[in-house]
């Protein structure tokens, strides 16, 4: 066990590292869009 997390650690971390990039451009995709929601429902509902 121990040798095989020592062997692959490089693979594990650069998963690690993949996984948590992918999740930190959905989290600033997510923050673009419900400010962008926000921004359209403000202009909405100042007109009426």
């Amino acid at each position: 066990m121990q040798n095989l997390l020592q062997r692959d650690l490089g693979s594990n971390l650069l998963s690690i590292a993949i996984i948590l990039g992918w999740l930190g451009i959905f989290f600033v995709f997510l923050r673009i869009l419900t400010i962008s929601i926000k921004r359209i429902f403000e202009a909405l509902f100042k007109k009426s």
